[in-house]
């Protein structure tokens, strides 16, 4: 969630007096909620933060992200860069369940920094098999809120829907916390502890 979210969770709270407690409104109305007044406090033309529609992968092959979120649950897992090893090691986890994640339905598409050369490398040492694309310019981590550095995305699971709309996270990872445990709780596909 990127600070216009933050900003609004905010504001809707302030507004209904729920201060730092939870609103008493479904999940449903809570969004409905914070997007018509995300709308009204940042501007007719403010944006909600959608997956792109269309990508082209490292290997030069388009993505039809709502069509493959349609067919499939869509997991993205972003690489804070093709440098770091503990995104290294996240992939090959993943790649470990890889089995007991397609039974539950997922499909994985990598997002990390460039360049694609470096990319590929991280794809090849860790067998992941997955759609990798390279965020040139970090300008879909900066639209979604997950810029950590220049150069640098913060690591998360993503779960996309078929409108694009982010329905699930887990931000950060760690040697010691992978999220691949949520990742399965979410799915409903736990196995073993991970």
């Amino acid at each position: 969630m990127g600070y216009s979210g933050i900003l609004v969770r905010h504001e809707i709270g302030r507004a209904f007096g729920a201060g730092s407690r939870p609103l008493p409104a479904s999940g449903l109305v809570r969004g409905a909620l914070a997007a018509l007044l995300g709308l009204f406090l940042l501007g007719a033309d403010a944006q909600l933060e959608r997956f792109p529609a269309r990508l082209i992968d490292i290997d030069g092959s388009p993505i039809d992200v709502s069509a493959l979120a349609s067919e499939r649950r869509l997991i993205v897992v972003t690489l804070k860069a093709p440098w770091c090893p503990v995104c290294a090691r996240q992939l090959a986890r993943l790649e470990g369940l890889s089995a007991a994640l397609e039974n539950c339905g997922a499909t994985f598409l990598v997002l990390s920094p460039g360049p694609a050369d470096r990319i590929r490398a991280v794809r090849e040492a860790t067998g992941f098999q997955a759609r990798y694309v390279e965020d040139r310019d970090l300008a879909i981590a900066r639209s979604l809120g997950l810029e950590l550095a220049p150069d640098q995305i913060v690591p998360s699971l993503l779960a996309i829907d078929s409108e694009r709309a982010i329905i699930w996270q887990q931000r950060g990872r760690s040697g010691v916390s992978y999220g691949d445990g949520r990742l399965q709780r979410y799915l409903g596909c736990e196995t073993a502890r991970t």
